[in-house]
C-alpha cells in the first residue's frame, strides 16, 4: 500500500510526489525492535559479567529494563501494523494513477490510459518511420 501526500502533488509531478511505504514501516519497526532487544541481551552479558566493578554502573537494571520494554513495545507496534497492512491491502481497491478508476492489482494505469503511455513511449523512443 502506498499513500501520495497531496500537498506535494501540486509542486511536483506525480510519479515524483512523496510517498510513504506502509510495507517497509512495518519491517522497520519490527527490525528496529528486534535489534534493540538484540543490544540489551548484549548489554545484560556485560552487566553480568563486570558485576561488583565500577564498570557495573555504566550496564544499569533500570536502563536495560527500559531498552526491553521499548524494543518488545516496537515489536508489538511492527506486527499490529503487519496485521493492518493485511485487512488494508483486503479493503483498499488498486486505482488507475490519470483517473482513479478501479483497476485489477499490480496495474498501474486502467487500459486506456496504459494504452496513451504506452504510444508515447513508442513515439519517443522510434524515431524512424514504418513503411
Amino acid at each position: 500500500m502506498v499513500i501520495t501526500f497531496l500537498c506535494t502533488a501540486k509542486l511536483t509531478p506525480h510519479g515524483e510526489a512523496l510517498t510513504v511505504d506502509l510495507t517497509s514501516m512495518s519491517s522497520t519497526l519490527l527490525r528496529l525492535g528486534l535489534w534493540i532487544i538484540l543490544a540489551v541481551v548484549a548489554f545484560y552479558v556485560l552487566h553480568e559479567t563486570y558485576a561488583g566493578t565500577h564498570l557495573e554502573a555504566y550496564f544499569s537494571t533500570p536502563m536495560l529494563q527500559r531498552g526491553l520494554m521499548l524494543g518488545a513495545l516496537l515489536v508489538v507496534a511492527g506486527i499490529v501494523m503487519r496485521l493492518a497492512e493485511k485487512g488494508a491491502s483486503k479493503v483498499v481497491k488498486n486505482r488507475c494513477s490519470v483517473c482513479k478508476t478501479p483497476i485489477p492489482s499490480g496495474a498501474i494505469y486502467c487500459r486506456a490510459h496504459l494504452r496513451n503511455v504506452l504510444a508515447r513511449e513508442d513515439e519517443r523512443t522510434h524515431m524512424t518511420r514504418t513503411r
